[in-house]
């Protein structure tokens, strides 16, 4: 047998929780052919002595939409030993979009991803209009790794409803039509559908996502699409308060489940500071759900988020700071400058259950760009506040102010409990996943996950093994999202693989540099990942030794095969 690509040597962790073994592995036209002792000849031979071969990890959870149009490569994820992407999330994207309505599919992202408009409006060229043919322009400008695209409702909706989708519910003809084109999507590719059912999480200029208005009968029509496909999976934001599932919420999960007949994941299994158990309950009221295939997401770092005065994305769940998004600079000024506004916003604050509500007064100076602030760097809001005598939350908008709304804050937002951290993190009854990719990225860097995962959880302390922890992030993800013939190392299937150096893997906790290479000069947040040797992806190499090879081997798949 000559191969393609022989793999000579390596420690194989196989991603179904089994103990690793010493083994070669043969590839061939995309696909792992043989794994044992192998003297076939090969086009390329790799020696991995001493280092880990193990699946490609599938991140369940990612908003790479926009960044897609621009950087196919998706280093962000790539580098890290990520090689299949779930894209599409949380009800909102680029397609399917008329010419009309692109700014605000946009402004959409600008205000719940934390994404620049300028960035994106330069990025994307727009030469695509449904979903089948985004799915169509991307495949043809290339992909470094494989995107498992989900349908956003919002963009769905806002398609056939015009600016309306953001103001009402849909009719009967309305909700025939957008199912129609669920499933013409579904047929060229799309891998279920997406949705944010919460007010917390509001649009542009601080409307209702589209996607929010979807009622019970509409929901009902997308997952009979799904049903009588007998394919795809769902993901939605269900929880309006943060790690609190509510009846009415669960009842939501249950149609869905029971309407489409398959997997249901949603967002939210993340430790808060003001409730330290509101995990665990959530959990045990889910129970009857999880075990039809209803799973929440969790991420596997403490998250510490950014915060910008002129995209307050984090206080997007403060009703008075809706009023402040997607608005001029000197507006915004204004907003903030008035007495009002403040005892509004702080009124909201202290009723308790937002998501930064709890953490907001220990946030630090982070970055300015005023020298006369320069001394307050790494200070935080409150110790601020009482050196000027005044209340924090003054302190905090008046810091702002100062700085023409140029400040960045440093705060904790979630998951920051290292003990109930680590519970999440080894819970069956949760999805590693949630990092994000291509969002907030002037705000936070997740998309490292892997490397942080082998590194710290299973090097540094010893949370879980190696080959669980391979199987979390790989097999695990790629069988609830249907992707059977990834996930795992096994003859037959694709050869999407990780290879690193079990002793150097990893990566910081928190972003390390900011990196200005968007388009339109955009910045974003950013941390290397160390001993991660090749990534290889479809059967060819990706990366090697930290470096892009120039190939664009991905594809776009789902479980359709």
């Amino acid at each position: 047998m000559t191969y393609d690509l022989l793999l000579k040597g390596a420690t194989i962790v196989d991603g179904t929780g089994r103990p690793q073994y010493q083994a070669d592995m043969g590839i061939l036209a995309g696909k792992i052919i043989d794994i044992g002792q192998l003297d076939g000849g090969a086009a390329r031979t790799l020696d991995l002595d001493g280092l880990v071969a193990a699946p490609g990890v599938v991140d369940v959870h990612t908003h790479y939409d926009a960044q897609v149009c621009w950087d196919g490569l998706l280093s962000s994820s790539a580098e890290h030993g990520t090689t299949t992407v779930v894209t599409g999330n949380c009800g909102i994207g680029v397609a399917p979009c008329r010419p009309q309505h692109r700014d605000i599919a946009l402004q959409d992202l600008v205000v719940l991803e934390g994404m620049s408009f300028e960035v994106m409006n330069t990025g994307i060229d727009w030469c695509f209009e449904t979903f089948p043919q985004y799915l169509e322009y991307l495949q043809k400008r290339g992909l470094g790794i494989n995107v498992n695209p989900l349908m956003p409702l919002s963009t769905l909706r806002r398609y056939t409803m015009g600016e309306e989708a953001s103001e009402r519910g849909a009719t009967e003809a309305e909700r025939t039509e957008m199912a129609v084109n669920l499933r013409q999507a579904m047929e060229a590719g799309v891998a279920g559908f997406s949705a944010t059912l919460v007010r917390r999480q509001v649009g542009h200029q601080g409307k209702p996502l589209a996607c929010a208005l979807a009622d019970m009968d509409e929901l009902t029509a997308y997952a009979h699409v799904l049903r009588d496909l007998g394919r795809g999976t769902i993901q939605v934001n269900v929880m309006e308060k943060l790690a609190t599932l509510e009846d009415h919420e669960a009842e939501i999960l249950e149609l869905l489940l029971r309407e489409s007949g398959r997997t249901v994941t949603y967002s939210g299994a993340l430790y808060r500071g003001d409730d330290p158990d509101a995990v665990e309950r959530m959990l045990q009221k889910a129970e009857p759900l999880r075990v039809r295939g209803a799973i929440p997401q969790t991420t596997i770092r403490p998250i510490t988020i950014e915060v910008d005065f002129r995209n307050p994305f984090v206080f997007a769940d403060v009703q008075a700071f809706k009023e402040v998004l997607n608005r001029p600079v000197d507006e915004q000024k204004r907003i903030y400058a008035d007495a009002d506004w403040r005892a509004r916003a702080v009124a909201e604050l202290k009723e308790g259950g937002k998501i930064f509500g709890a953490a907001w007064e220990g946030s630090v100076v982070h970055r300015t760009n005023s020298e006369s602030l320069l001394p307050l760097l790494h200070r935080s809001v409150q110790v601020i506040a009482k050196e000027r005598d005044k209340p924090p939350f003054d302190v905090m908008i008046d810091l702002a102010l100062e700085d023409n709304l140029e400040i960045k804050l440093l705060g904790d937002l979630v998951n920051t409990n290292p003990d109930h951290l680590r519970k999440h993190i080894t819970d069956p009854r949760i999805l590693i996943g949630l990092a994000d990719g291509g969002a907030h990225v002037d705000m936070l860097f997740e998309a490292g996950f892997p490397t942080y995962m082998l590194g710290h959880w299973v090097r540094e302390e010893q949370a879980l093994t190696i080959e669980e922890a391979v199987r979390r992030m790989t097999s695990e993800p790629a069988d609830y999202f249907g992707l059977h013939d990834r996930g795992r190392l096994e003859a037959g299937k694709a050869a999407d693989l990780m290879i690193f150096d079990p002793d150097r893997v990893g990566s910081a906790e928190k972003a390390t540099e900011l990196r200005n290479d968007l388009p339109a000069g955009g910045a974003r947040l950013y941390a290397g990942a160390e001993g991660m040797e090749y990534v290889i992806v479809n059967g060819t190499v990706l990366y090697e030794n930290g470096e892009h090879t120039g190939a664009m081997p991905g594809q776009i798949v789902n479980d359709a095969g």
